[in-house]
């Protein structure tokens, strides 16, 4: 059986390539800056345990975002990366498949960074959520 948190790894890159979120690029844990504009990367920040009782263990999963958008001037890539932002927002809770396996998401703090790469002006953000789930205690492949 696959872990809980594999699937949601799985659920939020499906959710954040769907079309309607305009993502050229979607990839979890990339090793190197996007290729293509606007992108979307994935990180693993790792779990705790938040709770455990009889026969269950509830998890709290970290999970960053970074997304990319590229080119304009006079505040026109700050205007797409607010569209990427709420749209990559809006599909994570909107996520029918991460919401089966989830108990709750928690939105932190977003941060916004201008890079120049090259002749390719690029702004930035990332953010982290937080992701509640909760496994038979001892399998954490097994949703309680």
């Amino acid at each position: 059986m696959t872990a809980i948190r594999e699937q949601i790894f799985v659920a939020i890159a499906a959710a954040l390539a769907d079309p309607s979120v305009g993502a050229a690029e979607v990839e979890r844990m990339p090793s190197g800056d996007p290729a293509l504009h606007p992108a979307l990367h994935i990180f693993d920040g790792g779990q705790r345990v938040e709770m455990g009782e009889a026969g269950t263990t509830r998890y709290a999963l970290t999970v960053g975002i970074e997304g990319f958008v590229s080119g304009g001037t006079g505040g026109s890539a700050h205007a797409a990366l607010n569209a990427l932002h709420a749209a990559t927002i809006a599909a994570i809770y909107d996520s029918t498949a991460l919401a089966a396996i989830s108990e709750e998401i928690e939105e932190g703090a977003m941060n916004v960074a201008v890079a120049d790469r090259g002749d390719d002006r690029t702004i930035g953000f990332s953010l982290d959520l937080t992701i509640y789930f909760a496994t038979q205690r001892g399998d954490p492949a097994i949703i309680n």
